[in-house]
């Protein structure tokens, strides 16, 4: 039977790690999935790793690009709006969660809407989805009218809405709008090519 590894006597061991020893744990905790590099320090902080050392390695790493809090942020961002449509609102605490600093978020969602609102697209780009776009497609997977309540049903898809960061009105506004088109026999609103259906 295999031995449980004692967390103790690994923190102890991580503590009494060198310079190069960090870069290496450092660069390893990176090979599963970005990070921002307020998470990664926390993450070897967590570890018992000396917190000096830490510092350095994240540094270096986040100068050779290794370590690109701006990359991760637009990533994280370009894939919600790939997958799940999100409103500012809640992508900015998902930012905040993975340690992307503040005034990066800010600058990667106000770049996302100035895209929306017909900024000039390098080729082979997308044409980003406005907020009210975003927000018809998610409400548009979220419409159940099934000869059941309609305001109920309003009320169900505007919360759901603003559960994913959609601001208040935009959200009852977009739920009246689909509650009502459903309600009339209307085909759903598909999403455009590439872009999965919300949740």
């Amino acid at each position: 039977m295999r031995r449980r590894k004692d967390p103790a006597l690994i923190k102890e061991r991580h503590a009494g790690a060198d310079a190069a020893a960090v870069l290496e744990a450092a660069a390893r905790s990176l090979s599963g999935a970005p990070r921002s590099k307020r998470s990664l320090v926390e993450r070897l902080i967590t570890a018992g790793y000396p917190e000096e050392h830490v510092i350095t390695a994240t540094d270096r790493l986040e100068a050779v690009g290794i370590i690109d809090d701006e990359r991760l942020a637009r990533s994280l961002v370009e894939s919600r709006d790939r997958s799940r449509q999100r409103g500012d609102r809640a992508l900015a605490q998902e930012l905040r969660r993975r340690g992307v600093p503040d005034e990066i978020a800010v600058r990667v969602l106000a770049e996302r809407s100035d895209e929306a609102e017909g900024e000039p697209l390098r080729e082979g780009e997308q044409t980003p989805l406005s907020a009210e776009e975003r927000a018809a497609y998610a409400a548009a997977a979220k419409v159940r009218l099934r000869g059941g309540d309609a305001r109920a049903e309003v009320q169900r898809v505007a919360q759901a809405l603003a559960r994913r960061g959609f601001p208040s009105g935009l959200s009852w506004r977009i739920a009246r709008e689909r509650v009502a088109g459903a309600g009339e026999g209307s085909v759903r609103l598909q999403p455009p090519e590439g872009l999965g259906e919300a949740d």
